[in-house]
């Protein structure tokens, strides 16, 4: 795109995002320092999604412009500097400009001009860089000379490579107006109004009863017995809100008495994780500890190489935390163990929670009985906000005007054995037709039965902790990847 482009010729979403960018430029320059933070994180997110817009817009060019950036006369001397050091460490770390293009994301010919000192490295190009491992990248090593005296200009977001939020609005445009189906449940967080709609259904006094009631106190103990004294970094997968993360988070600080430790929350919703990131960061201030948001598909955790270095040369433990019943959610729980958490090693420790089974998976009306979701028995006001957050994608995305309606049915068909999932589907009446999709899956389980499942894929049981009631009985587990 050249400066004299016809205003009509850039496609309209990237027009609404130079607009939004601008409008938080100007807000952060009225922002006092110490209330900037939220806001650089939000600006930095927005120009990924610019910089992935352009670089997706047309398939059949390999456009470097979401990684260089011209150099001033004033920034000559840095850049230099910063060229020398990137070849340096790519050559250090045995690799061709190739072999780091593989790994970064960032074109063989963006990495040749960044390190001939001609171009100075976009706010993407170094989040990528910065994945890489094998560079030993630190944020003292960038080129920015604000950085190293003010704080809140550090990096704290990394938009993963590959991701593309972007297209997945237009996928699930296209699955909403289709013929019918199943919706990968990621999709439902992607806009600001579902996001919305879960946070309310997170502050619903009976879901959020439910979710305090976790024993994270005495989960950080044990976690700290298993860890000892070195560092560790909690990975959030799906946090939500991450309200029970940095629960857990202020509990493993004030029970180490140090602040050795790193959050990493990682969702696939912008929306999201800006809440998640605003209250880890407000919460944590005056307890240590750092917070860092990605933006990403956990179910790409193997692409990310920020996050599977060695433990051990690094001497940190890793805790992988699937808290919110994001574990059950899965589509297959079992395969995602499998293959997206092949990455991580031995010792390392994963907490998940998880709803327990009212009944035998061989008892379907005795399920249908006592489980509320399928009884009907749920509070009014949470059944609703359930339906705005299921039915919502359908009413802003769908071509027709339509009607919606929440059916929760039993299916026996699932990888664990003992445990029974609820199916909540969505169907979609207009003038048109009648259709209906798979929208949200959850399961239940039976907890024998399900730690004998997750250890035959290598995760052995450190300690169980059970919270919710009887009417709401849940089961928090804390397990230990085991050594081949």
């Amino acid at each position: 795109m050249t400066p004299n482009a016809d205003k009509n010729e850039i496609p309209w979403e990237q027009q609404a995002l130079n607009l939004v960018i601008a409008t938080v430029q100007e807000a952060l320059q009225e922002k006092p320092v110490d209330q900037q933070q939220p806001l650089q994180m939000a600006l930095m997110t927005l120009q990924g999604f610019l910089a992935a817009s352009r670089s997706t817009g047309d398939e059949d060019s390999s456009s470097l412009e979401p990684f260089l950036e011209d150099v001033s006369a004033s920034d000559v001397s840095r850049i230099q500097h910063w060229s020398g050091l990137l070849k340096t460490r790519r050559e250090a770390a045995g690799m061709t400009r190739l072999r780091l293009a593989e790994l970064s994301g960032v074109p063989e010919a963006a990495l040749q001009g960044l390190e001939d000192g001609g171009y100075a490295p976009s706010q993407m190009a170094l989040l990528h860089l910065l994945s890489v491992p094998q560079l030993k990248l630190e944020i003292s090593d960038l080129p920015w000379e604000a950085s190293a005296i003010d704080p809140n200009l550090a990096l704290n977001c990394w938009l993963a490579p590959g991701f593309d939020p972007v297209k997945m609005v237009k996928e699930l445009s296209l699955q909403v107006n289709s013929h019918g189906g199943h919706i990968e449940q990621s999709y439902l967080y992607m806009d600001h109004m579902s996001a919305a709609h879960w946070c309310a259904i997170a502050e619903q006094t009976d879901y959020d009863a439910m979710q305090s009631s976790m024993p994270l106190d005495r989960c950080a103990a044990r976690i700290l017995r298993q860890v000892g004294s070195g560092g560790l970094d909690m990975i959030a997968l799906g946090p939500g809100s991450a309200r029970n993360e940095v629960r857990l988070v202020k509990q493993l600080l004030v029970q180490a008495g140090h602040a050795d430790l790193r959050l990493y929350l990682l969702d696939i919703s912008q929306p999201l994780l800006s809440v998640a990131y605003r209250h880890a960061a407000e919460v944590l201030a005056d307890y240590g500890g750092a917070v860092f948001a990605i933006q990403g598909n956990f179910h790409h955790l193997p692409r990310y190489g920020q996050l599977l270095y060695s433990p051990r040369r690094a001497h940190r433990r890793r805790l992988i935390t699937m808290l919110g019943h994001t574990f059950s959610n899965l589509e297959n729980e079992l395969r995602f163990m499998r293959n997206s958490l092949v990455g991580f090693a031995s010792g390392d420790l994963l907490l998940i929670d998880c709803r327990l089974a009212y009944a035998g998976s061989d008892k379907p009306e005795e399920i249908k009985a006592k489980d509320p979701t399928l009884n009907g028995r749920r509070s009014d006001d949470l059944r609703q906000r359930w339906d705005e957050f299921l039915s919502g994608p359908f009413k802003r995305y769908g071509a027709d005007k339509c009607e919606v309606e929440i059916v929760p049915t039993l299916d026996n068909s699932c990888a664990v054995p003992g445990s029974y999932g609820v199916d909540l589907r969505a169907v979609v009446r207009s003038a048109e037709a009648e259709r209906e999709f798979s929208v949200y899956y959850g399961r239940r389980y039976e907890p024998v039965q399900l730690i004998q499942a997750l250890r035959r894929e290598g995760w052995d049981l450190v300690e169980q902790f059970a919270y919710g009631g009887d009417s709401s009985p849940c089961l928090l587990l804390l397990l230990r990847k085991r050594g081949s």
